[in-house]
């Protein structure tokens, strides 16, 4: 076996580059990676929400007073809406990103493939610090993807500031009427 069938073999660079095919295949990895990251990160999160909602119903109902259980639900769905905006932060600036500009990778390598056998440069993670960067022109070409995005955390979002809107209220209506069966009235 001769050494240039030997780096074929290993998959290493020879004088005229790298098979494309090869470098597809671990470019597609990298981009099924960050996918199943933001696969992840979502369904945890959401995961997490829910759990939190049954812990905050459960100590809601064992809580001394109703005024109390009010304010316990009133701080969780606070709470619970900061730890999601961060969730969203963190997969809209970052995690998404990186699927981003490894997506980019992969099509600019396809689209040489048309012309080429072997390619002599990686950009993989050049492209991928570009799309961390917003540097990397050309969001993706479906608009339904950049809609279930948001939709998946406006929903999510919505439900939240429900909860907070309506323990909120609740927590006003059951002080109002505990001062008023007090006889005094509440400040403001």
């Amino acid at each position: 076996m001769s050494a240039d069938d030997a780096t074929k073999k290993e998959g290493r660079f020879s004088g005229d580059g790298w098979p494309i095919k090869e470098l597809w295949e671990k470019y597609e990895e990298i981009a099924m990676h960050f996918n199943d990251l933001l696969i992840r990160l979502r369904t945890q999160a959401l995961a997490g929400v829910a759990a939190l909602s049954t812990l905050v119903g459960l100590f809601a109902k064992t809580s001394a007073s109703v005024n109390t259980s009010w304010e316990i639900a009133a701080l969780f769905f606070a709470f619970v809406s900061c730890l999601w905006l961060a969730v969203w932060v963190i997969d809209f600036c970052y995690y998404n990103r990186l699927l981003l500009g490894a997506v980019a990778a992969l099509e600019a390598l396809e689209e040489r493939s048309k012309t080429e056998m072997r390619v002599r440069h990686i950009d993989l993670s050049t492209m991928i610090e570009m799309a961390v960067a917003r540097q990397l022109t050309g969001e993706p070409r479906s608009k339904w993807l950049i809609f279930g995005r948001w939709a998946f955390y406006v929903i999510v979002f919505l439900v939240l500031l429900a909860g907070l809107a309506i323990t909120f209220n609740g927590y006003l209506h059951t002080a109002s009427a505990a001062s008023n069966q007090n006889g005094c009235d509440l400040p403001g």
